[in-house]
């Protein structure tokens, strides 16, 4: 039944299942308990698996025998293939299921194999078709079975719009919803959804099928359906194709790419995770073997004991041993539950020391290349000029080189893990040492920069990060600063922290691009692009490893001010000359 709500759900009951399945020797259990993982992995996409498991279902069925199991694996592999687009061997194991149903003496079986021949032949002769879509439904109406009826009167749905019949097909569309709906078969209500958005494009209401592909998708999310997601979102972007509604046809795209995305993940890590449990759930069965073999000597030597005292020493040395293996195994397992946490966050934050490197220099350097490109103009220079010009850009190539080496020396000592390394740093050199790697670009502006910062003021902190924020707040200022105007640096402090402030004359934000600031999702018509997006994002994750907090403040128009605070107590520094 779960199948019809959450794959994730069938899943988990299909595999529990097999272990009892397994423990008690009970074949067709077993045989039962494949089928519904089989199924599970169908919906969530994991192809492969499905048909292994159906055809190890298939085999159990064979080996009780039982038909009846037999023929529907032969028919749920049918609808796999069709799925994979293998039309050839869809065909082939159908009419194979549709060959063992004819000799079956109960009927009722019949009704969804009937059904579902129907569904994977939808363009045959016509009379095959409705003569087997009817004789499902009269064995369905005999037995009861309101889910097969469902499923019937949604492919009856189908062949009605195909045949331009959309009165009679709207009706057994919202039946069918309603149906699915009081049962809560979300599976049944994603088709008859989908059914229902094609009656609509049929009558060119876009906008309605559109209502009901988003409801759809919904439901597949929700559900763990992952394999509709990719399908669902196919439909909508033709929808807003035929619209002409280019802004949400590019938005879809982008859905479907991140859905194909996180569904080859999802499959890639859930295979993995699958295979693991296997393999673990075949070593419990070991060790409870061998649990089992060892109660077994255990209790003949505990009849043993009466006879000799041996025995008992024996068996007790014996239990003890079993004892401390289940310990060594514990601790073995608690250990590679921490490396693999650590180990994940390890390497989140390399990324991080990779993108900060990459951010840092590509303003400067970019910079420094478009002064050589100067060299290769036609215009003469004197030799005055270029004294100056290969002056400046030896000092530009010099801080850069410098910058370089202290954060690279810096990356390597965090590679293994974010270490922070207190240091005493005077604010306002700090603030001249990060403004002077953007010194070409402040120039190609026109900018000045006001450092009011108090030439006394020391903060005791790890001195890449903060550099590496004070560059970053500084080159976005410059970014977003008009020709010729300054940006101010201040910086406060009260006995618990110190606050250092970046300002500049820009055009401003809006509270909700505030919002979105320091969490990497401003679209492309923000005023923050995604490099300084990403850059934003890895400075609020490095202040709150030192303790600290990131913000800003901004009214459009009216420029925007960034703020950082360090938690410690301010003692001013020695004036160093």
């Amino acid at each position: 039944m779960m199948h019809m709500k959450s794959a994730d759900s069938c899943l988990l009951y299909g595999i529990r299942a097999k272990a009892i399945a397994d423990r008690q020797q009970y074949a067709k259990g077993k045989a039962d308990a494949l089928c519904n993982i089989a199924t599970a992995l169908f919906l969530k996409g994991v192809y492969s698996q499905a048909l292994e498991s159906y055809t190890e279902a298939m085999l159990e069925y064979k080996s009780i025998p039982d038909t009846i199991g037999t023929t529907q694996m032969l028919m749920n592999s049918a609808i796999v293939y069709e799925v994979l687009g293998d039309t050839l061997n869809a065909v082939k194991f159908s009419r194979r299921a549709l060959n063992r149903a004819s000799a079956l003496r109960s009927d009722s079986i019949k009704c969804m194999l009937y059904a579902n021949y129907n569904f994977l032949r939808p363009k045959s002769e016509p009379d095959s078709s409705d003569y087997y879509l009817n004789k499902a439904e009269e064995i369905a109406i005999r037995f009861k079975d309101q889910r097969a009826q469902l499923f019937i009167q949604q492919l009856k749905s189908d062949k009605l719009i195909r045949n331009g019949h959309l009165t009679k097909a709207r009706e057994l569309i919202l039946q069918s919803l309603q149906i699915a709906r009081t049962h809560q078969w979300e599976y049944h209500e994603i088709a008859g959804l989908d059914y229902y958005a094609k009656y609509f494009l049929k009558r060119n209401q876009i906008d309605s099928a559109i209502i009901c592909y988003n409801r759809s998708y919904e439901l597949a999310s929700r559900s763990g359906f992952i394999t509709f997601k990719t399908e669902i979102l196919k439909s909508l972007r033709n929808c807003y194709q035929l619209k002409g509604d280019e802004k949400n046809r590019a938005i879809t795209n982008e859905r479907l790419v991140q859905a194909l995305e996180e569904e080859k993940n999802s499959n890639n890590g859930f295979i993995g995770d699958y295979i693991a449990y296997h393999n673990t759930q075949q070593k419990v069965e070991r060790l409870e073997l061998q649990a089992k073999n060892n109660r077994q000597t255990i209790g003949l030597l505990l009849g043993l004991s009466l006879l000799a005292i041996g025995g008992i020493i024996f068996i007790s040395v014996l239990y003890k041993k079993l004892r401390e293996q289940a310990r060594l195994q514990n601790q073995l397992n608690e250990k590679i539950t921490e490396q693999n946490h650590l180990l994940k966050h390890s390497d989140e934050f390399k990324a991080k020391l990779v993108s900060m490197l990459a951010h840092d220099f590509r303003s400067p350097l970019n910079s420094t290349l478009s002064m050589v490109s100067l060299l290769k103009d036609e215009y003469v220079f004197s030799k005055e000029e270029l004294e100056r010009f290969y002056t400046a850009l030896q000092s530009e190539i010099d801080t850069v080189l410098k910058t370089f080496d202290n954060i690279l020396q810096w990356v390597k000592k965090q590679y293994s893990g974010f270490v922070a390394t207190p240091d005493t740093i005077l604010v306002y050199t700090a603030i001249e040492e990060a403004a002077s790697l953007h010194h070409t670009l402040m120039q190609d502006k026109n900018l000045s920069l006001v450092n009011c910062v108090s030439k006394n003021l020391s903060i005791t902190t790890d001195r890449e990060i903060i550099q590496f924020i004070n560059r970053n707040l500084i080159h976005n200022a410059i970014k977003f600063s008009p020709t010729g105007s300054s940006i101010i640096v201040d910086a406060s402090y009260t006995h618990q922290e110190v606050i250092v402030s970046v300002k500049d004359k820009g055009a401003g934000m809006t509270q909700e691009q505030l919002d979105k600031l320091f969490a990497f999702t401003a679209s492309s018509h923000s005023a923050i692009d995604r490099s300084a997006g990403v850059a934003l994002t890895i400075c609020k994750d490095f202040i709150t490893k030192l303790n600290g907090r990131i913000w800003a403040e901004s009214e459009p128009g009216r420029g925007t001010t960034f703020f950082y605070a360090l938690p410690q107590p301010v003692f001013p520094a020695v004036q160093i000359q």
